[in-house]
């Protein structure tokens, strides 16, 4: 069985998923035999469906935060999912004063939830899974998924001092970059290209390999490729600027390209 990462969607924030110059689908992963899904936003069933990942085949899924444009696929997904597992920031799945869930009664009641909060440590389906604190403007989890490879997920959030500990021995970080080299951050909104450098060069144990994704109008009209050379020479850590249905196989790290298929999806 295969390793890897498959990118259902690149693009990030409300601008860009309402054009969807970028898909907005999440990231496919396949670990250890187990297949699941991180942040399917608008269009990751029909991505799904057009390069044949067969999503009723899937584990489950993980949410980091209720926006739309990491979440609106969840429920489409797990309805044909076979007891799948949830892992979500807590807000996804459990009423508040503030935030209803997105993931229905009748999904959770199917799945086996783990309603998750910054520090927690959980084991999910053979998996060690490290939720991480994300400074973003409404409650936000990122994730450390430990199988044979070991997946990093910052998810949307500016940089804060000391993120990088919580990321340690990543093959893999995957960070949601939308603001790029040279140009401000807004509080509590979303990281930079000049945050990602500091994030990594200040990590003990830094990743072998850096995918920047989720990206904004702002980020792709500065030409994502060269933001993305710019961490790798500020780090020294190869840096890849994730496209759509690009295919990384976590055992050696090698990247596939390839376009979805047009053709009759069944």
């Amino acid at each position: 069985m295969p390793n890897r990462l498959i990118f259902l969607g690149t693009g990030g924030g409300r601008h860009v998923m309402l054009a969807q110059v970028r898909k907005t689908g999440g990231i496919y992963v396949e670990l250890d035999g187990k297949k699941f899904v991180i942040d399917p936003g608008p269009g990751s069933l029909v991505n799904a469906r057009r390069i044949k990942l067969n999503p009723e085949n899937w584990n489950g899924l993980f949410l980091s935060h209720v926006h739309p444009d990491n979440s609106s696929d969840a429920d489409v997904l797990l309805d044909g999912m076979k007891e799948p597992f949830i892992v979500a920031e807590r807000h996804c799945v459990k009423p508040s004063r503030d935030f209803y869930p997105i993931v229905s009664k009748y999904h959770q009641e199917k799945a086996n939830v783990y309603a998750v909060k910054e520090g927690d440590r959980i084991k999910v389906n053979g998996f060690d899974v490290f939720v991480t604190k994300a400074d973003h403007y409404d409650p936000t989890a990122g994730f450390v998924i430990k199988g044979s490879k070991t997946i990093g997920y910052a998810a949307d959030g500016v940089y804060y001092k000391g993120q990088e500990r919580q990321f340690s021995d990543c093959d893999v970080l995957i960070l949601n970059v939308l603001v790029p080299t040279k140009m401000k951050t807004e509080p509590h909104k979303h990281m930079s290209v000049d945050e990602a450098i500091k994030m990594v060069k200040k990590a003990k144990n830094k990743p072998k390999l850096i995918v920047i994704q989720h990206f904004s109008f702002w980020m792709l009209r500065a030409d994502v490729y060269v933001q993305a050379k710019i961490i790798e020479k500020g780090t020294g850590i190869k840096t890849v600027a994730a496209e759509d249905f690009m295919e990384i196989d976590l055992d050696t790290l090698k990247i596939v390209k390839r376009k979805a298929q047009e053709q009759d999806w069944l």
